[in-house]
């Protein structure tokens, strides 16, 4: 079904309040962005109940067909509380010995022990990259440790998702978490910020929120806060006499009324925020100089305000697509213009895998640690 130059890279962001899919093609010297969908989940955020996995093969199958992904490989990315993402010390040693040994003692390595997880590993800078390399190959491992990246999921996770893709008739070629795709989206849409400031990126999802700070281009922390969107409306609507679907507008279209409301709602997220990046600052003596907001929720000026106000950053929100060509149909150009920041982790995604997106100015930023869907698969059985 794929070949080995694909003509064009598809990327799904699995989210639990919508499934954002966008569709990336390199035409001529341009990257152009040529279809994106947005479908809403079956999640139902006050019974708490995700997708099984027929329904979230019918949500990718619409998504899919909407993209016209036919001939594209496509590529996953999940916000998933139940991952892991460590910038650790490993053994110089080839990666899939460093995969089982990951898989059977977690704790020494990442001292706290995941079973039943599925892990992928990747050099934080190009200088490691050659640490594990194959024990044939010249220049392999010999001795010592080097700094990695280290990301892992739940083989429930990993399994679900996998077989929701091959229901819908497609063969996933890799499954991200979204921190690594927003670390891999900013490389490849703006090389300059990327290496030459220090930068927080937020990604605030239906479940919870994540944080990663970047500093010239190395990753030193990210972090999940079970805080995200659907809090951000319960709070609200609890503190008002707004419903909850009042509450999800005002959050999102910015209801005067309900403004100090929302701000208040969001002030423990604030706080966790706040005090990662003095952390940050104070242990490293770089000062932060924007943080950039990803997810649904970015849509809130009010959000955004108070978090710039409360952190004394410049907050934005953002999204990858800067340096794109936009060659959407009408009525999907009109959507993306209006949710561009959901649109993050997908573009990232895609932006990941697209053959010659990524900057040589950004060669050195992460390697992907996209877990080959199948390979997840084999290795959580």
């Amino acid at each position: 079904m794929f070949g080995k130059t694909p003509n064009a890279i598809v990327g799904v962001d699995l989210g639990n309040h919508s499934l954002k899919t966008v569709r990336l093609q390199r035409r001529g010297n341009a990257l152009t962005l040529t279809r994106v969908s947005l479908v809403p989940s079956h999640y139902d955020p006050q019974n708490h109940t995700p997708p099984t996995e027929h329904e979230l093969a019918a949500l990718v199958r619409s998504a899919l067909s909407t993209v016209r992904a036919s001939g594209a490989d496509v590529h996953f990315v999940v916000n998933s509380l139940g991952g892991t993402i460590r910038y650790v010390d490993l053994p110089r040693m080839p990666l899939d010995d460093l995969r089982s040994a990951l898989k059977f003692n977690s704790a020494t390595h990442l001292r706290q022990n995941l079973e039943n997880y599925t892990f992928d590993i990747g050099a934080l800078d190009e200088e490691a990259a050659g640490a594990f390399a194959p024990a044939s190959r010249k220049g392999a491992p010999a001795g010592g440790k080097t700094k990695a990246l280290v990301v892992g999921l739940p083989n429930t996770e990993a399994i679900l998702y996998y077989h929701a893709a091959r229901r819908a008739g497609v063969r996933p070629r890799s499954l991200q978490l979204a921190p690594i795709a927003l670390i891999n989206g900013l490389a490849a849409s703006d090389p300059e910020l990327f290496r030459g400031d220090s930068i927080a990126l937020l990604d605030m999802g239906l479940l919870s929120t994540s944080l990663t700070i970047l500093d010239h281009g190395k990753p030193h922390l990210t972090r999940a806060v079970p805080f995200g969107g659907k809090h951000l409306t319960e709070y609200l609507a609890q503190g008002s006499s707004a419903d909850y679907a009042r509450a999800e507008r005002a959050k999102t279209q910015g209801e005067t009324d309900l403004a100090q409301a929302l701000a208040q709602a969001g002030a423990n997220l604030i706080h966790e925020i706040r005090s990662s990046i003095n952390f940050f600052e104070k242990n490293t003596e770089q000062a932060i100089s924007r943080v950039l907001v990803a997810g649904a929720s970015a849509r809130s000026e009010t959000l955004i305000a108070a978090l710039a106000d409360q952190s004394g950053k410049v907050c934005q929100p953002w999204c990858p697509s800067a340096r794109l060509a936009l060659q959407l149909p009408p009525e999907q150009r009109e959507m993306f213009a209006a949710h561009q920041a959901a649109f993050a982790t997908a573009l990232g995604v895609a932006l990941t895998h697209l053959p010659g997106a990524r900057p040589a100015a950004a060669a050195a930023s992460p390697t992907p640690p996209a877990v080959a869907a199948q390979s997840a698969v084999s290795r959580a059985a």
